[in-house]
C-alpha cells in the first residue's frame, strides 16, 4: 500500500510545478494582467528532481516485492 501512495504523490509532486509554470504563463485579462513573472527556477527544480527520487524509490519497491514472492 505504501508503494502506491509514494508512486501517487511522486507524480503530483512532478506534475504541480509544471502546471504552475504553464498557469503563470497564460495571459490574465484584467487588473491581474501585468506581464509574466519570473518564477525562481528553484521552485521548479527541487519539486521535480524530490518527485522524481520518490518515483525511484517506488519503482525500487515495486522490484523488492516482485523479487520476494
Amino acid at each position: 500500500m505504501r508503494k502506491y501512495v509514494i508512486l501517487v504523490l511522486s507524480l503530483v509532486m512532478i506534475c504541480l510545478p509544471l502546471y504552475g509554470l504553464y498557469y503563470e504563463s497564460q495571459p490574465k485579462v484584467g487588473p491581474i494582467g501585468n506581464g509574466v513573472q519570473n518564477t525562481p527556477g528553484f521552485l521548479v527544480v527541487w519539486p521535480i528532481i524530490a518527485g522524481l527520487c520518490f518515483l525511484t524509490l517506488s519503482i525500487i519497491m515495486f522490484v523488492q516485492e516482485r523479487k520476494t514472492h
